[in-house]
């Protein structure tokens, strides 16, 4: 079978994805690079909106159409496709994912699942609980990947700071054991969600001090209204996100944030939605993802009453552009400095992009994948660095 591999969603369902292709070509199928020269293809699909699960249900129609056989992973599993094989991940044998010579990135599954309880998401719905992947499984793969030449490791799960509820392993456990393996990489922690990193947060941050591990933080907060909160079902307030934000900011003052909000949301009001706005400024982002609320069939959430979509589309745009002012000031502190990069992967005509110990993406003219170099900060914009 030659096959090609289509990949969408969140860094887990990617690298899910890429894994699964890896297994598919240790069974004697080829993967090809072009869609014309495949008799299947693999989509590794993403159903986290309505709007993409729709994309996903009509790219595999065309895929159909066009005579390809398709075979279906990710957190689509509506029974309704048919015509389609469907196949699950499984992490037991070991899958390394695929490292491409123009992008030396991997995705390290560490769970599959989540034991959360938010009323909004179907990720949860389609994965199941929480099913920690052992140390030694995970160390195996990312060695697997260091000696295929992965230069970024991007650790990954739904919610990596649940890692290990069931095993009794944690986190900053896991992160210490990888940082020690040998090699020149570096380590991206994936999303957490806030309930769990503040029991974590000092031995993770502790971890993080290892110069193999990028300055970065991905913390979702939601939404600055409690009360909201408590109808999305998250397990925390407003005040223990910012008080992890904090230890954060003052271990590594240089480091990267990013964060998640959901507008739209039942119940939201525009005291709330002010709220979200002070919560953005304070803390001081420099990775917002904005997304419009959907309701999503057999979530809890679906069928309650939304706000207006005027009102969602106004707010949504008024985080955007307090966002925009807050990333480009924390990229113009780095003009004039001299940072070491390291090349991952290419950029738009003829560059290259890099990134720093912080995690900064950096666009340079000169250089070679997978070489690490200084460069000094010569522009900005309010997304990525440039260096030469």
């Amino acid at each position: 079978m030659r096959f090609y591999l289509e990949n969408y969603g969140c860094t887990l369902n990617q690298a899910q994805g890429e894994m699964i292709a890896n297994s598919l070509i240790s069974q004697g199928n080829q993967i090809v690079e072009n869609l014309d020269d495949a008799d299947s293809v693999l989509v590794s699909t993403c159903v986290v909106i309505k709007h993409t699960e729709d994309k996903m249900k009509k790219r595999i129609l065309e895929f159909r159409e066009s005579g390809k056989n398709v075979i279906v992973s990710g957190c689509l599993t509506d029974p309704s496709i048919e015509g389609v094989r469907r196949i699950d991940f499984s992490h037991s044998k070991g899958y390394l994912p695929i490292i491409k010579t123009d992008d030396l990135s991997a995705g390290i599954p560490i769970a599959e699942g989540c034991n959360g309880g938010c009323t909004f998401c179907i990720s949860r719905i389609a994965r199941g609980r929480l099913r920690s992947y052992s140390e030694q499984e995970i160390l195996r793969t990312a060695k697997g990947a260091i000696d295929h030449g992965a230069r970024e490791l991007r650790i990954t799960a739904l919610d990596t700071a649940s890692y290990g509820h069931d095993n009794g392993r944690t986190l900053p456990q896991l992160i210490s054991a990888l940082a020690s393996l040998d090699g020149e990489f570096r380590l991206r922690i994936g999303m957490m969600e806030p309930e769990n990193a503040s029991e974590i947060m000092d031995d993770l941050i502790h971890a993080m001090k290892s110069a193999k591990v990028y300055k970065f933080l991905h913390l979702p907060f939601q939404s600055g209204d409690d009360q909201v909160l408590r109808k999305m079902g998250r397990k925390y307030r407003v005040e223990e996100f910012k008080n992890i934000v904090k230890k954060f900011r003052e271990s590594f003052p240089s480091g990267m944030l990013s964060t998640d909000i959901i507008v739209g949301f039942p119940n939201e009001t525009v005291s709330g939605l002010r709220a979200s706005l002070e919560t953005i400024r304070e803390t001081r982002p420099e990775i917002l993802n904005i997304t419009k609320y959907s309701a999503r069939p057999g979530t809890a959430a679906y069928g309650w009453k939304t706000p207006s979509t005027n009102q969602t589309s106004q707010w949504s745009q008024i985080f955007h552009e307090a966002h925009k002012e807050i990333s480009e000031e924390s990229m113009k502190r780095f003009l004039g400095q001299e940072i070491e990069v390291t090349l991952l992967e290419k950029g738009k005509e003829g560059t290259l992009i890099g990134r720093d110990s912080n995690y900064h993406p950096v666009v340079v003219r000169k250089g070679m994948i997978g070489e690490s170099k200084k460069v000094k900060i010569i522009s900005y914009t309010p997304f990525y660095l440039v260096g030469r």
